[in-house]
């Protein structure tokens, strides 16, 4: 019997047992961590606008003990997210992407021909052409190779960053299938992120569970979030209550 890849696309989302968001519990841990400090450091890994979908913003507005570095590298988003916190001391917006060395490198972007057509395109952009590549696909039939293109973009790696502006509390990764990559060039021993948040969701398989050994080889607790994202709790950072906060079987429900 065939059966079209289109209809099982359609269909396996109610086949497969659904995954609770735990989110509102996430951002209830992260919160008591920053209210129990006098200072709290975030690094934000494509922070695109600064706003949108973006829990960091509310926790800067929320709580004065907050500094954040938010790397952007793409320059007409850059320059949103520089304006929005232009009267903000505590916020220093940098027109760069985490990568292994300093330097300049291409970032694939949808190109502006074939923006109009997608609802998300600023938004994606990727070290990898072909995450690119697959976002196009979800709205575009038969995207041509035209559609993608590239800009070249100015880099740091985390030891800079960190020597520089760090160390750092909780760093929040969306680096649109390069969450990875990022996690196994951070150095998590010496003076790593309490916590870190990433996106998994557009990891392969292999990638998602070579993220998880490497934290989970640093001492880090990893639970998936929600569907996309997961978080990874510092050593010495994961208690009962946390637990029981985090991952009760009530801790997702609206």
């Amino acid at each position: 019997m065939y059966i079209h890849a289109r209809t099982v696309a359609r269909l396996w989302p109610r086949v497969k047992r659904p995954v609770r968001d735990y989110s509102r519990a996430v951002d209830r841990v992260l919160r008591r961590a920053i209210e129990s400090r006098q200072s709290f450091s975030i690094l934000q890994v494509g922070a695109y606008d600064g706003i949108s979908n973006d829990p960091v913003y509310e926790w800067i507005r929320a709580y004065p003990q907050v500094r954040a570095v938010l790397l952007e590298p793409q320059p007409g988003p850059h320059a949103v997210l520089e304006a929005r916190w232009q009267d903000c001391p505590r916020v220093i917006p940098l027109r760069c992407a985490l990568a292994e060395t300093c330097g300049q490198r291409p970032l694939y972007v949808i190109a502006d021909d074939c923006k109009s057509q997608h609802p998300f395109a600023d938004q994606v952009a990727s070290f990898s052409r072909w995450h690119v590549e697959r976002a196009c696909s979800r709205y575009i039939w038969r995207p041509s190779r035209h559609c993608v293109a590239s800009v070249s973009v100015p880099t740091v790696d985390w030891r800079t960053l960190v020597d520089e502006h760090g160390p750092f509390d909780f760093v929040a990764i969306d680096a649109e299938g390069y969450d990875g990559n990022i996690i196994h060039q951070m150095d998590l021993g010496k003076a790593p992120p309490d916590f870190i948040r990433y996106e998994h969701y557009l990891l392969s398989r292999d990638m998602r569970r070579r993220a998880v050994c490497t934290l989970e080889r640093a001492g880090y607790v990893v639970r998936q979030a929600n569907k996309a994202d997961s978080l990874a709790i510092g050593p010495g950072l994961v208690r009962d209550d946390n637990e029981k906060v985090l991952w009760d079987s009530d801790a997702g429900a609206p």
